[in-house]
């Protein structure tokens, strides 16, 4: 399944191209990219020069592989050079990302993605890249309500997090039947990318109008470590009981709050957990029934669709769009297990 993608351009024929590429990505979706001569391949001269897809998690990250094998899918389909970055290293630290990003504008490069965690960090390096007349987007993560002004990327590609956080929760409501005065729980592993907080503020609008309350003693900041978080998350469930419901924000959340509730011998009935992403990991948690219902923002997407982005935008001089891979909700019915929602390795390496 894919989403309908709305965007803004100004070069008449840029949905003809894109709409090509994504027929190649489709005929690709069944495997891991080949060399099949039954396969489309681009006819547009290769674009000269390198293209960046930076990101910021560590590099085991379920998660990213799927972004990343998605960005190397394109790469292949298209001929060019593409170069992924991991700036943060599993440290978190923004100087990190906002130094190499100097140095790979210094490069001038073909075109960059960028994942923007911070509302600010980045801005100078962005604008410095624009104003030299490089493609540059945002992938994955960009601050709510972004104006364009705010975090001056030229376009994003990924899912609204907000909207997805308050969708989630709607539907989490219905699932559980949640209401007024209950308590819940958020297990947030990325509380310093602007990613995470929109998605746990999307989900505190509407469980605030609805009766349930999320402050800061409920949402968790957890560690990149996840024996690190799982204490937390065991610390928390030992001092204030059990939740009517987890939302975790990422499968490195679910994973520690799965490794706390095991230590404390309760079981994925007595703790309900919603999740964000489908990935190997919420896979697996979704099957053994820790998982009710998750977010799929199609990260294979994220990744092929940017490249596309910012090589249409290099080969044609043409404006790079809005691109949206999200929100999709999964569960484990027969319904969503026919389409491969649940199959790894469709996750991993296809655009569904």
């Amino acid at each position: 399944m894919m989403i309908n993608k709305t965007k803004k351009h100004k070069t008449p024929w840029l949905p003809i191209i894109l709409i090509g590429v994504a027929l190649v990505a489709s005929a690709c979706s069944s495997s891991s990219p080949s060399t099949s001569t039954n396969q489309p391949t681009a006819k547009v001269s290769p674009v000269k020069g390198t293209f960046y897809e930076l990101y910021q998690s560590c590099p085991s990250n379920p998660f990213w592989l799927a972004v990343n094998n998605g960005g190397r899918a394109a790469a292949a389909t298209l001929g060019v050079n593409l170069k992924i970055e991991d700036p943060l290293q599993c440290t978190g630290e923004i100087a990190a990302e906002n130094s190499l990003l100097t140095t790979i504008i210094n490069s001038h490069p073909a075109g960059i993605a960028v994942s923007v965690v911070s509302t600010t960090a980045l801005n100078a390096n962005i604008q410095r890249a624009r104003s030299m007349h490089i493609p540059i987007i945002a992938y994955n993560s960009l601050p709510h309500n972004n104006n364009y002004t705010t975090t001056p990327v030229e376009a994003y590609v990924g899912q609204p997090n907000y909207l997805a956080g308050q969708d989630l929760a709607t539907k989490t409501i219905s699932l559980l039947g949640l209401h007024s005065g209950q308590s819940v729980m958020i297990a947030d592993q990325c509380y310093i990318n602007v990613t995470c907080t929109e998605r746990w503020q999307g989900i505190a609008s509407v469980l605030s109008s609805k009766g349930i309350s999320v402050t800061s003693s409920n949402v968790l900041n957890l560690d990149y470590s996840v024996p690190a978080s799982a204490g937390i998350v065991k610390s928390y469930l030992e001092t204030h009981g059990t939740p009517a419901a987890v939302f975790a924000l990422g499968s490195a959340g679910e994973q520690a709050v799965v490794d706390a509730a095991q230590a404390l011998h309760m079981t994925s009935s007595k703790l309900p957990m919603v999740g964000f992403d489908d990935d190997p990991v919420t896979n697996s948690y979704m099957l053994d029934g820790w998982v009710k219902l998750t977010v799929d923002q199609q990260p294979f997407l994220q990744g092929y669709d940017a490249l596309v982005n910012l090589y249409t935008a290099a080969r044609y001089d043409a404006h790079p769009i809005n691109m949206s891979t999200g929100p999709v909700f999964v569960q484990n019915t027969p319904k969503d297990v026919a389409k491969g929602w649940l199959k790894s390795s469709v996750v991993t390496n296809t655009g569904i």
